[in-house]
């Protein structure tokens, strides 16, 4: 029973201290600052060269954990096939996220409809995720 309120008196500070950073914020006075120019971030994100060697990066991070994989002792493969399994479930809810985000603000929907497409496929992909779980376990 201890736990139960250790954890309720925790979630109520930190719901406490997000309205109170909420309500100092000013929001009536806000403007989306560098609307018309283009940040650094998106001026990288338009970059062929930066698409590129991130994906070299990926590709030899990969590599790398694939070759410690086939030669390391049992303990480090085991850890090395966590990492692979985690970074490739990360990429594909990335891409299929994204993907799904883009495709749709493409097509002339709002921001709010490519949102919801991109949930309800994350969605779906983890539906398949808890179904091939209990059907392979």
């Amino acid at each position: 029973m201890s736990y139960l309120v250790g954890v309720t008196a925790v979630m109520a500070v930190f719901l406490a201290a997000v309205v109170a950073f909420l309500a100092s914020r000013a929001w009536k006075e806000y403007e989306p600052g560098d609307a018309d120019g283009e940040s650094f971030l998106r001026s990288l994100k338009g970059s062929p060269l930066v698409w590129v060697v991130s994906f070299l990066l990926v590709v030899g991070g990969v590599a790398a954990s694939v070759v410690v994989f086939v030669s390391g002792p049992p303990g480090q493969q085991a850890l090395v096939s966590g990492v692979l399994v985690g970074v490739g479930a990360l990429l594909l809810v990335g891409y299929v996220g994204y993907g799904t985000f883009t495709s749709t603000r493409a097509h002339g929907h709002t921001n709010a409809v490519a949102a919801m497409l991109s949930a309800w496929a994350l969605g779906t992909l983890l539906l398949f995720a808890v179904t091939a779980s209990l059907l392979l376990a």
